[in-house]
């Protein structure tokens, strides 16, 4: 019985808290853009073919009053939806722009959205969309 309470307290003490920030969204996506890949180039008299990747490029902000460390974006385009986590350290306030591959998304930026699913503090606690 010992060894059993022992390790559930473990269990428990090293899982991330929830946020204290359940009331608002931690984070505010500002703006939310595919830009389609370059078509491919097929060089005459060369062996080398180069295809472009399509990227989102999304711009958000820190609304909460503590450093973030990650930030989970669900992007769809109606057809695909895909995850994208992007760490580092997001202090209150600062607009961050950032570009991600998203090839699976392909080149139509039609019905493109972007929603924050989860926001992973600096102090080990937790946000979820609910």
């Amino acid at each position: 019985m010992f060894f059993a309470s022992l390790a559930l307290s473990a269990a428990v003490a090293t899982a991330p808290s929830q946020s204290a920030y359940t009331g608002i969204q931690p984070v505010r996506v500002a703006s939310c853009v595919l830009e389609p890949a370059a078509p491919s180039l097929d060089l005459a008299y060369s062996p080398f073919s180069a295809q472009g990747e399509a990227s989102t490029l999304i711009s958000f902000v820190n609304q909460a009053p503590a450093t973030i460390a990650s930030v989970t974006f669900d992007v769809s385009d109606g057809r695909t939806t895909s995850r994208i986590i992007d760490k580092g350290t997001f202090s209150n306030g600062v607009a961050i722009d950032h570009s991600f591959v998203t090839p699976e998304l392909g080149n139509d930026p039609a019905g493109l959205s972007c929603s924050v699913s989860s926001v992973a503090f600096k102090d080990g606690s937790l946000w979820q969309a609910q």
